[in-house]
C-alpha cells in the first residue's frame, strides 16, 4: 500500500482496496515513509502487514511492535540495511527478512541480489544464522508460503553453496523440480 497518505485520511477507494485484500487473505506490504506514532498504529490497523521504507533503528522497533514485518532494504537507490541493523537483536530478528526493492540488473550484476545483504548483514555483525533466516524462512513465514524455506523433513528447498559464510558467492545452486 503506497497510498499510506490515502489509509491514514480514510480515502473510500483505497479502503475498498484494503478490505478486498484483506478479504482474500492477501499480505498488504507497507510503504510507510516517515510515519510513526499513531499515524503508524493507523496503518497498521489498516491491515498493512509489511514496511521496506524503514532508515533508521527506530523506525524498525516501532514497526515490529506494532506487528509488522520488516523488510530490510538493501536497493540501487535506498540502501538502509546497514542503518537497520542497528536495531535487530537476539528478540525481533524474527521479524526481519531481507528486500531489495528497485535493484537495477546493472547493480545485479555487479553486486548480487540477496547475497549482496547477506554479506553487508554478516559484515555489519549479525551472526550468520540470522541472516541467512532473514533471507529464507522469515520471507517465507511473512509471506504465508508453506514448506518452504528450510531444509528440513517436508519443506521443498533450493540449496545455494557458498564458498564462504563472509562473501557469499555462489559456488554451486541445486533447484527443485516443480
Amino acid at each position: 500500500m503506497m497510498n499510506a497518505q490515502g489509509v491514514l485520511s480514510l480515502d473510500r477507494e483505497v479502503l475498498r482496496k484494503l478490505l478486498a485484500s484483506i478479504n482474500a487473505g492477501k499480505i498488504i506490504d507497507g510503504h510507510g515513509v516517515m510515519l510513526g506514532g499513531k499515524t503508524l498504529n493507523a496503518y497498521r490497523a489498516a491491515g498493512v502487514y509489511t514496511d521496506h521504507e524503514c532508515v533508521s533503528a527506530k523506525d524498525l522497533k516501532s514497526r515490529i511492535a506494532n506487528g509488522m514485518y520488516v523488510l530490510l532494504r538493501q536497493g540501487s537507490a535506498a540502501q538502509n540495511l546497514a542503518s537497520l541493523l542497528q536495531g535487530v537483536n537476539q528478540s525481533n530478528a524474527r521479524r526481519c527478512a531481507m528486500c531489495t526493492d528497485d535493484k537495477h540488473l546493472d547493480d545485479i550484476m555487479k553486486y548480487g541480489h540477496i547475497s549482496h545483504n547477506l554479506k553487508i548483514a554478516v559484515e555489519h555483525g549479525l551472526d550468520v544464522f540470522s541472516a541467512v533466516a532473514m533471507a529464507t524462512i522469515n520471507a517465507a513465514e511473512c509471506y504465508g508460503l508453506k514448506n518452504i524455506g528450510l531444509i528440513a523433513s517436508g519443506y521443498k528447498a533450493d540449496i545455494v553453496l557458498f564458498d564462504d559464510l563472509k562473501d557469499f558467492k555462489a559456488n554451486k545452486v541445486f533447484k527443485t523440480a516443480d
